[in-house]
Parts: C-alpha cells; structure tokens; sequence
C-alpha cells in the first residue's frame, strides 16, 4: 500500500500548528512573576552583545561558503557573498521553504548573477557536509559532558552512548571530506557509480575532484567550522547572565548540542517550540529553575529575529529572488 503524502502547505500548517500548540503549554507552565521580573531585570548591554555574536556567527558562516565557493569560481567577492547569505538566511527562515530554503535562496541569487548551477550545489553540498562534521563534533563534546553533569544514571547511560554514535558518524563523514578515495571505493561498489563521471553528472564529479585536491583548504574550513559551532554555546551563556541567572559554561555546552539535534526534527516549525521546551527540560533534569530556563532559550530565540534583520533589509534594498 502507498502511504499517503502530505503537501507543503498542509506540512507547513501542521508544524506550525504544533509549534503553537508547543509553545502555549510551555509559556503556560511559567511563573509569571518570576518571568517579568527577570525581562525587567535584564541587562540591555549583554542583550546587544548576544545579537553581535549572533550577526558576526552569521558572518563568519558566509566567509566559509565563499571560500569553498572560491574553490570553482573567483566572482562573487566577499561583500556579496555576505549579502547574498543574509538574505537567504532571512527568507529560508521567514518564509516556509523548508531546512532547504536558505540553499533554495542562495541558488537563485547566484544563478542570477551568471554562476553555473553546478557550482553553487557543489559549493553548498561541500559547505553542509563540513557543517555536519563540526556539528556532529560540538554534540561529541557536550554530550560527554552532559554524562559528567547528569545526576540521573539514565541520562548519564543515554549521553555516553549517544556520544559513541556520533564520533562514529563524525568518522565517516571526515572520511567522505579528507579520504576521497576510499568514499569513491565504497560508491564504486554500486551500478549507479559507473555513470557518474559522465553526463549531467560530470560537472559535479569534476567539482568534487577540485575540492578533493584543495585539503589544506577543506582543513581551514572545518576548523571555521568548529569555531563557528562555538557561537550558540557562548550566546546561552551570556544570555543567562544578561537575565541574571548564570550558568557555568560547561553546563552550557552540555546543553547546547541536544538543543541543536531536537530542532532539525520536522515536527515543528523551525524547531520552535521543540528546541525550548526540550532544553528547559534538560536543565531542569541539571537542577535549574524551569521558568528561568525556558526564558533564556526564548529570549535567544527574539534575538536571533533580531539578528536577522540585516537580512530583510539587504531584501528590500535589492530585486526580491524569484523562487
């Protein structure tokens, strides 16, 4: 039997519902005295400095691509590139194109300008995968801690054996980047391998045999990377103390790399919703006071929007992509 599929907009209206229905549970759990006098309590100072972290994470993410973008073609300069990744970051986000959008944006923007397509999907599949290894790195890394800090011996077991997983998935995916001969030799074990350095796919296959001799180049972008993936751990942590209610900077990182996992799950818009309740939770589960937890997650959450607001107006100021 075929399972029925869902359509974007019915996708979309459900994640949204669900992020909402989320959401209001969770604000209804708060203790709104303790809350306001919190927001009223915070530190406008530290509130800036968390949105300049944030813009200059943005940033860096842009010089990243363009680098790996400079790889297979030198005309798109830094300021556009910078330009051109604010404004995908800000529609892939605003609009409801999916984890794909910002890809989506980004494609449009350089097809655009007269880049060939093979080599802003190469140079963003190159840039993903890199980001999949630092990812999969800093959630290594917290959940180690996370078994130091947890009291719990359930969750202590959990985070240890979660942590195996993923530096063995770390593993295989450095070896796909930095080992390009041994990934070719598991591909080449499949018909559809034979095929690939021919046709439409050649262009692609020739891209990837460029980055392949560029390793000095894939070994800068990964340590960016790792740097970059940083940026969330230290914006929670600042953060908390603009609230007043400081966390130590390993409980931060412990906590940081499971709010990452549970918000790439399509269940909700954005993760929105998902990603703060499930991090207030773990906090609880490290002692902390649940009404503070959940505020500083949401509170990161306003100024990411902030952040973002660059984006929207580079948008305005130049020709809207047509997606």
């Amino acid at each position: 039997m075929k399972l029925p599929q869902l359509g974007p907009r019915l996708r979309i209206g459900l994640q949204l519902g669900a992020s909402a229905g989320l959401l209001a549970f969770l604000i209804s759990r708060l203790e709104w005295q303790r809350s306001l006098a919190l927001i009223r309590g915070a530190d406008p100072l530290l509130l800036i400095l968390v949105v300049a972290i944030q813009s200059a994470d943005r940033m860096l993410m842009a010089l990243k691509w363009h680098q790996l973008l400079r790889v297979l073609d030198h005309r798109l300069g830094r300021a556009a590139a910078i330009r051109v990744y604010y404004e995908s970051t800000f529609v892939g986000f605003a609009l409801p194109l999916g984890g794909l959008g910002p890809d989506i944006v980004r494609f449009v923007r350089l097809r655009s300008r007269g880049l060939d397509s093979h080599v802003t999907l190469a140079s963003i599949v190159m840039e993903r995968t890199i980001g999949v290894v630092a990812t999969l790195a800093l959630i290594v890394v917290g959940l180690a801690v996370l078994a130091q800090l947890a009291p719990q011996p359930a969750l202590r077991g959990f985070a240890r054996l979660a942590a195996v997983v993923a530096a063995g998935a770390v593993a295989v995916a450095a070896a796909v980047i930095f080992a390009p001969a041994l990934a070719r030799g598991v591909i080449g074990r499949f018909t559809l391998a034979k095929s690939l350095a021919t046709g439409r796919w050649a262009k692609y296959v020739e891209a990837a045999r460029a980055y392949s001799a560029r390793r000095l180049t894939l070994a800068t972008n990964l340590g960016l990377s790792l740097m970059e993936q940083t940026a969330p751990v230290f914006t929670l942590w600042v953060v908390s103390y603009a609230l007043h209610t400081p966390l130590p900077w390993v409980v931060c990182l412990a906590v940081t790399p499971v709010a990452i996992v549970i918000q790439r799950l399509p269940l909700t818009y954005a993760g929105l919703g998902l990603r703060e309740g499930s991090a207030a939770a773990l906090l609880v589960a490290l002692g902390y006071d649940y009404s503070a937890a959940l505020l500083l997650f949401m509170m990161l959450f306003v100024m990411f929007c902030i952040s973002l607001l660059p984006g929207a107006v580079m948008l305005v100021r130049s020709r809207p992509p047509s997606l």
